[in-house]
């Protein structure tokens, strides 16, 4: 089965079985947790776990996202065998991704205006493989500019042009 339409078919009973698979590996922790959330988002077609920990905030991002990422990939392995079906999560605690996505999403913005000006493809940094991922759907409505990846390996390249610009991959 296509891992999106997957994805797609998510229902609540899915959704709690993440959040107490979420819970019970943070209170093994003894992480502080004041806040979590789980909900499907549609606009970015993805499930969205969002906690908050209050001073724990710091040691559960890790530095540069590291511990988030560790935690992310052990949730979707025992959410996976919970629910008997593959679970691609979105891991934010404290905000961190939601920040780092803002800021992104307003240098794509400047990407787009200076492509539209100058005619020219705009590259971005070399970013991780999520926000990349958030950064082509924020934009792929936008009617005068598209976005492609550029690069190898996990941390690629966004390039943003007027739609029909002729880069491709």
């Amino acid at each position: 089965m296509d891992e999106q339409i997957q994805i797609k078919t998510m229902n609540e009973e899915t959704l709690k079985k993440i959040e107490d698979v979420t819970r019970r590996l943070f209170d093994a922790m003894s992480a502080v947790v004041t806040e979590l959330n789980v909900e499907w988002q549609d606009s970015q077609e993805r499930i969205y776990v969002n906690i908050e920990a209050g001073q724990d905030n710091g040691f559960l991002i890790g530095k540069e996202g590291r511990m988030l990422e560790a935690l992310k990939e052990i949730i979707e392995a025992v959410a996976s065998r919970a629910t008997g079906q593959r679970v691609d999560i979105y891991l934010d605690i404290g905000k961190y991704w939601t920040k780092i996505e803002v800021k992104a999403l307003e240098a794509a913005k400047r990407a787009a205006d200076d492509a539209m000006r100058t005619g020219r493809p705009v590259r971005l940094e070399p970013m991780h493989p999520m926000l990349r991922r958030f950064l082509h759907k924020a934009m792929q409505n936008d009617p005068q500019v598209e976005t492609v990846s550029e690069g190898e390996g996990t941390w690629k390249r966004i390039i943003i042009q007027k739609k029909g610009g002729g880069y491709r991959r």
